[in-house]
């Protein structure tokens, strides 16, 4: 029956879905906005895509032109080695990147729900909540400007470096010809190399490079800041799991140093409330969390630990739908970046070698920061949730528990129980998105590194 009835309630509130457009973009940032924009986010109870779904459509479609066409180039005129290895990782990336807008689109009602989920316990779990959701939230700021420096970096070097490439190319007739380079290792339907289909190739080409690493950086970024909104909430669980304390002096509540009158002689305070005042923040009825209205200080204690454990079981229900979501395509993305830091990492020894070309050396060096910096966010920020879930043990251990009664502390056991087993998000049921992870990755590539060098 409870379960029944929860089912019930959820329907109705999805009857009553409101426009969270605005919400949602003040959460997520511009990848809510930039996603909205070309058609591949909707957000629930807002205006429907319509027909932004086709520019979403027409990304995939260049990410698979460039897919085919490099793997084309391959089968039927096989380049030499290194053009075949930056081939690769043209259609690697390529490949990777339009399954994970792919997996978004077939998943769109999954990841409506999930956005929904996490504004609604927004919505309802407020203690303490304002100073922290601000500080991570300019965090997710942060996050969204360092994650486009780095392509910003990389990509005008994509841009120039073929047109200082030129091949001198001797034919059976021994005579020499200059074989010009574009953006990309693919095959065309005409010859590149005559004007004006140079030039026109090239433009193409520029096209498809700014299009795919925007909608692959955006995709990044919405992500992120999911991860990151999820690790704010379990901070502020873990504040207000600590400071559940019962207090008593002369009819007032101790409260960070500060008397605040109430009706009875005990009540139950956070101790963190009054740092929101400290600091500016504007004040919210929801973040009161000692209650004037009863004097049964034991029952009001117990309420505010179940609305805890409540906090904490929402959260897993969260993680454990965002992990379901991201599972696949982060798995690929992971894998396939291992190898692409290990290609881009032979820049720096091709700057040793003589006779290497600095344009080519330079574009594979600026590159290979992008692809660290993106495994690295992903790996950094899954730490940081098992990091701050591993705190909640700690946190209940600091709790008043020693002044509470029977009822609490059995409670309260069992909700270190379920704690002492940290939240962590797992892709692929094999890997945890970990700093071991990371570092898994990078011996990974420098085991592949080595490989290519030695060959």
């Amino acid at each position: 029956m409870p379960a029944a009835r929860a089912m019930k309630n959820q329907v109705d509130n999805d009857e009553k879905m409101w426009d969270t457009t605005k919400e949602v973009e003040a959460m997520l940032g511009p990848s809510a906005v930039l996603m909205r924009a070309i058609g591949l986010w909707e957000p629930p109870g807002g205006e429907p895509a319509g027909a932004k779904v086709l520019i979403t459509a027409f990304v995939l479609l260049m990410m698979g032109v460039v897919f085919v066409g490099g793997v084309v180039e391959i089968g039927l005129d096989p380049p030499p080695l290194d053009d075949i290895l930056e081939a690769t990782f043209t259609c690697a990336c390529s490949l990777t990147w339009g399954i994970r807008i792919a997996i978004i689109l077939l998943r769109q009602s999954r990841v409506q729900r999930l956005v929904v989920d996490v504004l609604r316990m927004r919505r309802r779990f407020t203690e303490n909540a304002a100073v922290l959701r601000k500080k991570y939230h300019r965090r997710g700021l942060i996050v969204c400007v360092a994650w486009v420096v780095f392509p910003l970096l990389a990509v005008p070097m994509w841009f120039v470096e073929p047109a200082l490439t030129k091949k001198v190319v001797t034919t059976s007739e021994n005579t020499t010809i200059v074989v010009r380079k574009t953006p990309f290792i693919m095959w065309m339907p005409m010859d590149t190399q005559g004007h004006p289909n140079y030039e026109i190739t090239y433009a193409i080409h520029l096209f498809l490079i700014v299009t795919i690493v925007s909608a692959n950086v955006v995709v990044d970024l919405f992500f992120a800041c999911l991860m990151i909104n999820m690790t704010a909430d379990i901070a502020i669980l873990n504040n207000n799991v600590a400071n559940m304390r019962l207090h008593k002096e002369d009819g007032f509540t101790k409260n960070s140093g500060k008397g605040v009158k109430i009706s009875g002689t005990l009540d139950v305070t956070y101790n963190g409330k009054q740092s929101l005042t400290e600091k500016s923040e504007p004040h919210d009825d929801n973040t009161q969390v000692n209650a004037s209205y009863t004097t049964n200080t034991s029952a009001q204690l117990y309420r505010t630990l179940v609305n805890n454990i409540q906090h904490h079981q929402l959260i897993m229900s969260i993680i454990s739908d965002l992990e379901s979501i991201m599972s696949e395509s982060s798995v690929i993305m992971l894998a396939v970046n291992s190898v692409n830091i290990c290609l881009q990492a032979l820049g720096f020894v091709d700057a040793f070698r003589p006779g290497a070309k600095r344009s080519s050396v330079l574009k594979k060096v600026l590159t290979f920061p992008a692809y660290i910096n993106q495994t690295a966010h992903f790996c950094w920020y899954g730490q940081e949730i098992i990091d701050q879930s591993e705190r909640l043990l700690e946190s209940a251990f600091n709790c008043g528990w020693s002044n509470a009664d029977k009822r609490f502390c059995s409670s309260l056991r069992i909700f270190m129980l379920q704690t002492s087993r940290p939240l962590k998000l797992q892709i692929g049921k094999i890997f945890t998105l970990s700093r071991n992870l990371f570092l898994q990755i990078l011996n990974t590539s420098y085991t592949i590194f080595n490989m290519f060098i030695n060959f």
